[in-house]
């Protein structure tokens, strides 16, 4: 019986692809795999050494978060009500480079980063990159998160966007690749395929064009992902056409690099050609609603999100990071797609509450080339599952009509109860198993304070404070 786990009397939202709502169903589980699916009473026979009754409860894949900064936990609240450009070069990248001089730091960031994603129903987290990122390796090992791990390749500053030094991602071009075909090589196929990584590219100015080829040329070959920030807003776009005459992708298209395996993120500033571009080349995209609309970049005003969603383009959903968002709450991610972009179009049935939901499981597992594994409750799949309690007053009361807009629209990461990762359960009635959270938080909070006293800058309360 060991590694067998059945959850039963729940309703069970497959995400298959006919979408099948179960009520009173069950999810049969095998070491790291689902081998049953379907009515409580049908899978009343299997023997299992763990039972999970979720009455009154759903019972649905994990969220899938495309772009999760985890070295970016200890600066929350260093980025807030700043444009991109101060938040990056200003804030952002001077913490970085004091974060970096511990591996202690770079840990604690990334274990207490997989704390509030297994708190709120994330079960798969993509790292668009950072340095040291062996330690967030480390972090998703211990913590029994499914996730990414990526260098954060940058090879070129100018005197409009100068760099801090000090700063490891400041390297040459060789240099760069060196690091991350590295990382690629130690951590790709980790812990039961449960770890990945991937190739990374960190903003427009901070890229030459030979570093764009070989990071394509090199993801092709380890048959990875690519992933990057870009057209974030229109400061970056307007960088990139003062440099080459051509707007972001259209510039990427020329160098060639729009492929199936790159996952562009933010993504607010497109022409109507370039969103043909990306649907020409099934390049995958992922929207941060929360970052957007915390940072102002634009994705929801004067974004193509809408048209990008009706044309088929798999668009992806995170929530970029606790200085960006400043949230790691999917289901919050998963409220405001589904209403800014109405709020902004005056149109009420934009983007439904069922599109919001694939955006956070299956799309984001096809984005992340995980679809053959993770994204939807089917057997054969991984066994990541989450299970939610709607015994609550923000849900009740729900009918059958209602299920899955009473998930989007009222739900909540604090309603997960129970989450379970590569058939290991990591989070049991809302204590999570794999992280001593309370020493984590004490410890993160205590290594953030020296950083902050150690930072450039110093942000003064507007209030005053006794």
């Amino acid at each position: 019986l060991m590694g067998r786990i059945l959850i039963k009397n729940g309703t069970v939202i497959t995400m298959d692809p006919r979408r099948r709502i179960i009520k009173n169903g069950a999810v049969a589980i095998e070491n790291d795999r689902i081998v049953d699916i379907g009515k409580s009473d049908a899978l009343k026979g299997f023997q299992a050494e763990k039972v999970f009754d979720a009455t009154d409860r759903i019972v649905m894949p994990g969220l899938v978060d495309a772009h999760i900064h985890n070295v970016q936990m200890l600066s929350r609240g260093l980025g807030d009500d700043v444009d991109l450009i101060a938040w990056c070069y200003d804030r952002i990248y001077p913490y970085e480079v004091l974060l970096n001089q511990s591996d202690e730091y770079t840990y604690l960031s990334a274990i207490l980063c997989c704390a509030e994603m297994i708190r709120t129903g994330t079960t798969t987290g993509s790292d668009p990159g950072g340095y040291k990122m062996e330690n967030v390796a480390r972090a998703f090992v211990e913590s029994g998160m499914r996730g990414i791990v990526s260098w954060s390749g940058m090879d070129q500053w100018s005197q409009d966007r100068p760099l801090p030094d000090g700063l490891l991602g400041k390297l040459s071009t060789d240099e760069t690749m060196k690091a991350e075909e590295k990382l690629v090589r130690d951590w790709h196929g980790k812990e039961n395929g449960r770890i990945r990584a991937s190739y990374a590219l960190r903003v427009e100015p901070n890229v030459t064009d030979e570093l764009y080829r070989r990071v394509k040329q090199a993801a092709e070959r380890d048959g990875v992902l690519v992933q990057m920030h870009a057209a974030v807003n229109k400061d970056q776009v307007e960088w990139v056409r003062r440099k080459t005459g051509m707007t972001t992708i259209a510039y990427m298209n020329k160098l060639g690099v729009l492929q199936p395996n790159w996952l562009l993120t933010h993504m607010a500033v497109l022409t109507n050609d370039e969103v043909k571009m990306l649907k020409d080349h099934d390049t995958k995209i992922c929207h941060n609603p929360g970052a957007t609309l915390h940072g102002a970049y634009g994705a929801a005003v004067i974004g193509k999100f809408p048209e990008m969603l009706e044309m088929g383009i798999t668009v992806a959903m995170g929530c970029d990071s606790s200085a960006a968002n400043n949230s790691l709450d999917m289901f919050r991610t998963m409220y405001e797609v589904a209403t800014v972009h109405k709020e902004i179009r005056l149109i009420p049935d934009l983007i439904p509450p069922e599109k919001a939901l694939e955006m956070a499981t299956t799309d984001g597992a096809r984005a992340l080339q995980w679809e053959k594994e993770i994204g939807s409750l089917e057997k054969g799949k991984k066994a990541d599952v989450i299970i939610v309690e709607t015994r609550r007053s923000n849900w009740i009361p729900m009918h059958d009509f209602s299920i899955v807009p009473n998930l989007v629209y009222s739900g909540e990461g604090a309603d997960v109860e129970t989450s379970i990762i590569d058939g290991k359960v990591v989070m049991e009635k809302r204590k999570i198993l794999t992280i001593d959270v309370d020493r984590v938080l004490s410890r993160a909070q205590e290594a953030a304070s020296k950083i902050v006293a150690k930072l450039p800058y110093k942000i003064q309360p507007r209030w005053p404070i006794e």
